[in-house]
């Protein structure tokens, strides 16, 4: 296998919403009135994957504008987009992390496959991740903030990689 191959995933925005019906055509009205430019790359359960031109800004948009009133539970804005390969997810992070100051903190949302493609515990996971980087850990308080979120997207698993300020993540239960 290739190392390090990234993928073209059509989406940069992940958007998680309340269960239901109803609940996601108000997270997708609240989306349309609120981003100019975006595109709905895929909908599962209680996700939507979108393509916006700058995921960031997308996020800080909808993190000011979103009513109290919402379905929306996070807004994830994703980097890049890899195989959940511990390997290739730990290659990506290194890469992203390079020239970063300050503290960091790994969340793992979902699991990622060791080299023999054996499920691993998440734990074990994040350290594979971490080993190596120089910046010092810090869980309650971090400068950076690397968020990877395992998705399906046809038929297949990804591992979207948001690695940035942790205030990048938008959670609406936080507000």
């Amino acid at each position: 296998m290739e190392k390090n191959r990234r993928l073209l995933a059509p989406f940069n925005l992940i958007v998680t919403h309340l269960p239901g019906y109803d609940e996601k055509r108000q997270a997708l009205k609240q989306i349309h009135w609120l981003l100019d430019d975006y595109e709905v790359i895929d909908s599962r359960p209680n996700i939507l994957l979108l393509k916006v031109p700058d995921p960031i800004a997308a996020a800080e948009r909808l993190r000011r504008s979103l009513p109290a009133e919402t379905p929306i539970l996070r807004i994830i804005p994703v980097i890049e987009t890899v195989y959940p390969s511990v390997e290739e997810v730990r290659d990506t992070v290194h890469r992203l992390m390079e020239g970063r100051e300050g503290s960091f903190a790994i969340k793992l949302d979902g699991h990622l496959y060791d080299s023999e493609g054996r499920m691993m515990h998440k734990l074990d996971a994040i350290k594979v991740i971490a080993e190596g980087i120089e910046n010092p850990v810090n869980l309650s308080n971090p400068n950076t903030l690397v968020y990877i979120k395992i998705v399906k997207y046809r038929g297949r698993y990804l591992a979207a990689v948001y690695v940035g300020k942790p205030e990048g993540i938008v959670s609406t239960s936080k507000r």
